[in-house]
């Protein structure tokens, strides 16, 4: 449905805006003739749609020759070109080891990123919040990059989030953030940051850039060192009623798996009782994909537990795809096939698995996709 210009509402006018600038996105400078094709709007409607955008600075109009007419020009239909460097977003992907802070354009394209380590996992929330204002400033800086110039900030934090912005956590996990509303973290750039759950950020940035493009029944379960969860079902994001939907404790409860340990803390854990030398996550995989004995049979109980977990979902929730995500997603050439053997005999409904090809960046990607909806929303609801 597209909004004409003799008659349209405001709720039409930014669908037809949105799937103009998504279309000048993928294709880099577009002439009217190719929006009209790729987003199936009338010449009218194009047009006035650009107008618009170049009258919110989104969009500017560009001269092209065309071909084979020597150095004068020739007829030259109108093109247009987004702006991708009118403004900036920033995703913070917050952890309980680290910070990441990545600064992005309009296209969503990475212009300067960070990472700060904070000094153990249990810091207090002054020190973590200091963290997050001073990798943020340092991003700004390296990237010569004014805070005038970001539109929409976006953070992860690995908790549940509810719809007020504040963070549900234990004390001893996140000491100090349970209650707190994080949205004014970086008030001091006059910002009003988005809040939410890293796995939710997680499988946003799947499909966005991701291996669950164009899959409308996915579940992210972020395997590093603690299971967590995030559900994208018949199209949509489940929250629940207070931000924990997808929130995996009730493994204390599951045979044969008992808590959220993940599959780096698991290849620890069983690594060291198995005598490995070296008992970190990516020496056991090194050694497993080397085929040392010890080491497959570490990984060998940890896809076993993990297995189980993936069971429960493919049984009542029926994904079509489950991502395995984290820092972990290195390893899917183990832990995929190994997942695929055990999955058919602990339920009917095995789903699909992919290994996420966004690595440890999943959460910052989708935190900036977050961001640049937010742009969006408020540009286009905004009088031109």
């Amino acid at each position: 449905m597209e909004a004409s210009e003799s008659a349209s509402t405001p709720m039409l006018r930014r669908l037809n805006a949105l799937a103009v600038l998504d279309a000048m996105r993928a294709r880099g400078a577009v002439t009217g003739s190719e929006l009209m094709a790729d987003t199936r709007l009338s010449r009218p409607t194009v047009h006035a749609v650009c107008a618009d955008l170049m009258a919110r600075g989104l969009v500017s109009e560009v001269e092209v020759r065309v071909p084979g007419t020597g150095s004068q020009p020739g007829r030259r239909p109108r093109q247009y070109v987004f702006n991708a460097r009118a403004g900036h977003v920033i995703g913070i992907d917050l952890g309980a080891k680290k910070v990441t802070v990545q600064l992005a354009d309009l296209r969503g394209d990475p212009v300067a990123e960070r990472t700060s380590v904070f000094s153990h996992e249990h810091v207090r929330a002054r020190p973590r919040l200091d963290g997050v204002r001073r990798t943020v400033g340092r991003v700004l800086d390296e990237a010569g990059v004014d805070a005038t110039s970001v539109r929409a900030v976006a953070m992860g934090v690995p908790a549940p989030v509810d719809n007020d912005g504040h963070v549900v956590a234990t004390q001893e996990y996140l000491p100090d953030l349970p209650g707190r509303d994080l949205r004014g973290v970086l008030s001091m750039y006059g910002w009003t940051t988005h809040v939410d759950n890293d796995a939710n950020l997680a499988v946003i940035g799947e499909r966005w850039r991701g291996v669950a493009q164009g899959c409308d029944n996915v579940i992210e379960l972020l395997a590093g060192y603690r299971l967590g969860s995030a559900l994208f079902l018949d199209g949509r994001l489940v929250r629940g009623s207070a931000g924990r939907a997808g929130e995996l404790t009730f493994l204390s409860m599951l045979e044969g798996v008992g808590n959220t340990d993940a599959i780096a803390e698991l290849a620890e854990v069983y690594g060291a009782e198995a005598g490995l030398p070296e008992a970190d996550a990516e020496a056991v995989f090194e050694a497993a994909r080397a085929g040392e004995a010890s080491a497959v049979a570490v990984l060998s109980r940890v896809l076993d537990r993990i297995a189980r977990v993936i069971a429960v979902f493919g049984t009542f929730l029926n994904p079509e795809l489950v991502v395995i995500g984290g820092g972990v997603a290195g390893a899917g050439d183990l832990i995929i096939p190994g997942l695929e053997q055990r999955l058919p005999a602990l339920t009917e409904s095995p789903p699909r698995l992919a290994a996420s090809g966004l690595g440890d960046h999943a959460v910052l990607t989708g935190a900036v996709r977050v961001a640049l909806d937010t742009v969006e929303a408020t540009i286009l609801r905004q009088p031109s």
